[in-house]
């Protein structure tokens, strides 16, 4: 049992600080937090980054991101992983698989191997005299789960500590939303795991039995290979996956879902190319909803979107053609800035009903954006998203689905 303390730890009172990362945006966001307030305690040197490694369950390059993470921050990285076997051994030997209410891949891939890394840093340490003070940071958050809701910020584990030690966990991220986790992720400029831009909502295990539904079927289209081999598993064991879901739905699913895909889309339309920009005022209002792109040797003329099929359905996509350092300074309010993409990457900006402003001056139509269908009044487009085009040479598309054809609505007054 977990005894409640103080809220807030003395950083400066712990002789180890370790901070659990699984490389995912939580853990990240943490890291950062942890790091300042080391920092300013003046203990940045007791900290210690454990990774729990997976093997190829966990997404490719993730072990190595947690090792560049804490780098970044000039601390040590330790990586364990579990001596008697990884997941899916241990789901064999077991005959089944985890669940909320039997989380052991937890306990033995995770807090298992995270005890012994405490047993070896207090013995670094040597005699002091006295039980050494851990402070073990995880990177939870309440809004995740009524379960974590309940966890309290700071408490003692005194399953984990003995004679020679005192362990406290310390949830340093309990209260934090998920927008003010990515806002820290942009503010500091470390890189985070590209699993994110390609649909996931979370990291850990690529195939997770506590993962939503549309998390398990992304993952599933991202990588085929290891969810055929967990439905594999799952008919050599006779177990499901989950209870109301098992691995050969989620497959199932993802190839539908991936033919519907391939299908939906029937036409592009390029609408111009140029660097992309947007207008002062869609950040100064939250709307982000429309840019322009400059052409031209200085970058000074504007692409006209004369022929943009105003009222049409579909998916605005920058495709990245040249890429340059943006010196835009972000949006400070949100902690977001720019971050340069790849060559040949292509960065979906927005659903919605195509729509153009036309330059008062000019006389033609220099900014063009989507409505969404939700009305809502800020973030038509995504801005994390146009940060990572900003000043950047793309070619602006619009991607046409088979269900919108036809579907043409006036959007005047929502435009204006």
């Amino acid at each position: 049992m977990h005894a409640s303390t103080n809220e807030m730890p003395g950083l400066a009172t712990y002789d180890v600080i370790l901070v659990n990362s699984s490389g995912g945006k939580d853990s990240q966001a943490m890291l950062d937090e942890v790091c300042t307030l080391a920092e300013t305690a003046g203990v940045l040197d007791r900290i210690t980054v454990l990774h729990c490694a997976l093997g190829h369950v966990e997404w490719p390059g993730t072990s190595e991101l947690a090792r560049a993470q804490a780098e970044h921050y000039g601390v040590r990285y330790e990586q364990r992983h579990r001596e008697q076997g990884l997941l899916l051994d241990q789901v064999r030997r077991r005959g089944r698989w985890p669940s909320a209410s039997a989380r052991y891949c937890t306990s033995d891939q995770k807090r298992g191997p995270a005890r012994k890394l405490i047993t070896q840093l207090v013995a670094e340490l040597g005699d002091l005299g006295r039980p050494a003070r851990v402070l073990n940071c995880m990177g939870l958050r309440a809004e995740e789960s009524r379960a974590r809701l309940k966890k309290a910020r700071l408490s003692r584990d005194e399953a984990a500590s003995s004679g020679r030690r005192t362990v406290d966990t310390w949830l340093p991220i309990h209260d934090w939303t998920e927008t003010q986790v990515w806002q820290r992720i942009h503010a500091s400029g470390v890189p985070y795991h590209p699993a994110y831009d390609q649909g996931m909502t979370r990291l850990s295990c690529s195939l997770c039995v506590l993962a939503s539904r549309a998390d398990l079927v992304r993952a599933a289209q991202l990588r085929p290979e290891l969810a055929a081999e967990y439905a594999e598993l799952e008919a050599e064991i006779g177990h499901r996956f989950r209870n109301d879901l098992s691995m050969a739905e989620i497959i199932a699913t993802a190839e539908q879902a991936a033919t519907a895909e391939d299908t939906e889309e029937t036409a592009t339309i390029e609408l111009g190319q140029g660097r992309l920009w947007w207008p002062k005022f869609e950040r100064q209002s939250d709307r982000y909803g429309t840019v322009f792109l400059l052409t031209g040797p200085d970058a000074e003329d504007y692409v006209s979107f004369d022929n943009a099929p105003v009222g049409q359905p579909g998916r605005l996509v920058a495709i990245v053609i040249e890429t340059r350092r943006s010196g835009h300074c972000g949006d400070i309010a949100r902690s977001l800035a720019p971050v340069t993409p790849s060559v040949g990457e292509e960065i979906t900006l927005g659903i919605g009903t195509l729509f153009t402003d036309t330059d008062a001056d000019l006389g033609v139509p220099t900014a063009v954006g989507l409505v969404p269908d939700d009305e809502r009044d800020t973030d038509w487009l995504d801005p994390r998203a146009l940060y990572r085009c900003h000043n950047q040479t793309v070619r602006l598309e619009l991607r046409i689905g088979s269900h919108t054809n036809g579907c043409a609505r006036d959007t005047t007054s929502r435009a204006a």
